[in-house]
């Protein structure tokens, strides 16, 4: 998969975002009740030795810039929801957001954006109803299968977008979710569609999450892709392709308090626009607290694997296909700042990866994260390579949460290149320093 395909659409400030309440403006009248909302956020990002010192290659006309490249990005997004009780158990709802985002300086550095792109546009217009237990939304609205791993996102922010690294769009357009949840039992029927830079496709789908007894989150999802036209991306064709789920999330083991476990598979299967689908992926990840010692250190370990094509040629899809892969916190699912950015996109892939927190004081969070990257197959971007090994590359991030609106993050990322990266790339060090901060109201 491309980064034209799928990358960094939902920035961590959105995630620090989501796991926090915030204070909104609430009114009611009438038997109307609302919330007026307003998000906004500023990174500034510098990069040296871009692509290991290749440079930063512009994807609207394939230059090749210097290998120095700074820039700054911001976003401004006011919302409001709506909420009207017909009875006790049946109540109607709408949202809506604007968005408004703009890159500055050299653009960033995977090239999708320049100096000056960014726009405004409707983010969010939804409406449902709420029956007892279920719940029906129609519109361009926000929706997430799981962790994000396959179905998060449902916009790429790049070229005229702008903000490509903070990625404040992830709205689903013309979509519509029937929602039933009870006890712990969740399903939901939903149809999606996705933005232009993203295949301009829709995706169908059923999910289902059982969480028994709260100690373990236990799910399946199955979707079918579709595309007006099926042959209107030949790169990168999805017309046709089936997707299966498993997964395990946050699953405690008796005993064991301190160990959390984490995994999922997945299967792209299929045929359409001539192309048969064969893909696969799947992780499993471990993670160990130690409340008792100074710090809190959290442990953790996780081994992706995404498969690859060993024959691009055939008419046969090996490679994963993110589809709308979300980001929910570090590394998951952007995997790695530098790689998960602007080099590898969760396809052809295997990532072992370590990462180690500490909490400072209840508003700081200091941690390191260490990846190991290297290829399914011997192909980099349809071309053949001699070795598997890609990069190495390491971060050291300060999460600061002063407050439940406010949110700030300072963080530093080295990849080192291996074999597969110096055929295609350069062997220079790629290094970012990133700074960024967000607040919602």
């Amino acid at each position: 998969m491309t980064r034209a395909s799928h990358a960094w659409t939902l920035s961590i400030l959105t995630a620090v975002i989501c796991e926090h309440s915030y204070a909104a403006y609430a009114f009611e009248a009438a038997g109307l009740s609302g919330e007026f909302s307003l998000g906004a956020g500023a990174a500034s990002i510098n990069a040296r030795n871009v692509n290991f010192g290749l440079g930063r290659i512009d994807l609207r006309d394939g230059h090749i810039d210097g290998e120095r490249v700074d820039w700054q990005e911001a976003y401004v997004k006011p919302g409001l929801t709506l909420g009207y009780a017909l009875a006790p158990d049946t109540r109607l709802f709408a949202g809506g957001a604007l968005l408004g985002a703009h890159t500055f300086g050299d653009g960033d550095a995977g090239g999708y954006t320049r100096d000056g792109d960014g726009r405004g546009a409707v983010e969010q217009a939804y409406a449902g109803v709420q029956l007892r237990d279920w719940t029906f939304t129609a519109g361009k609205q926000d929706f997430m299968v799981g962790s994000g791993f396959i179905v998060m996102d449902g916009n790429l922010d790049m070229f005229d977008d702008g903000a490509y690294w903070l990625g404040p769009r992830t709205a689903f357009r013309d979509a519509a979710v029937l929602g039933f949840g009870h006890g712990e039992v969740a399903a939901q029927a939903f149809s999606l569609h996705t933005d232009d830079h993203l295949g301009d496709v829709r995706m169908n789908g059923l999910n289902l999450d059982y969480t028994p007894g709260g100690h373990v989150n236990l799910g399946l999802m199955a979707l079918r892709v579709s595309a007006d036209d099926p042959y209107a991306n030949p790169l990168q064709p999805r017309d046709g392709m089936r997707v299966y789920n498993l997964r395990t999330l946050q699953a405690k083991l008796p005993g064991l308090a301190d160990l959390t476990l984490h995994g999922e598979y997945a299967l792209q299967r299929g045929h359409g626009a001539g192309v048969d689908y064969h893909a696969s992926a799947w992780y499993a990840q471990a993670d160990y607290a130690f409340p008792a010692l100074p710090l809190q250190p959290l442990l953790s370990y996780r081994h992706a694997r995404f498969s690859g094509d060993d024959d691009p040629g055939d008419h046969t899809q090996a490679a994963w296909d993110p589809l709308s892969k979300g980001f929910i916190g570090w590394s998951t699912w952007l995997i790695g700042d530098i790689v998960g950015n602007y080099l590898l996109y969760n396809s052809n892939e295997r990532v072992d990866q370590w990462t180690l927190r500490t909490q400072l004081t209840p508003t700081f969070t200091l941690g390191g994260i260490h990846y190991r990257f290297s290829l399914d197959e011997k192909a980099l971007n349809g071309i053949p390579v001699s070795d598997r090994r890609f990069a190495n590359e390491n971060v050291v991030f300060l999460d600061w949460l002063p407050t439940p609106s406010v949110a700030a993050s300072f963080a530093f990322n080295w990849a080192q290149p291996l074999g597969a990266a110096r055929e295609r790339y350069g062997n220079d060090d790629f290094r970012t320093l990133s700074m960024y901060v967000t607040y919602r109201y």
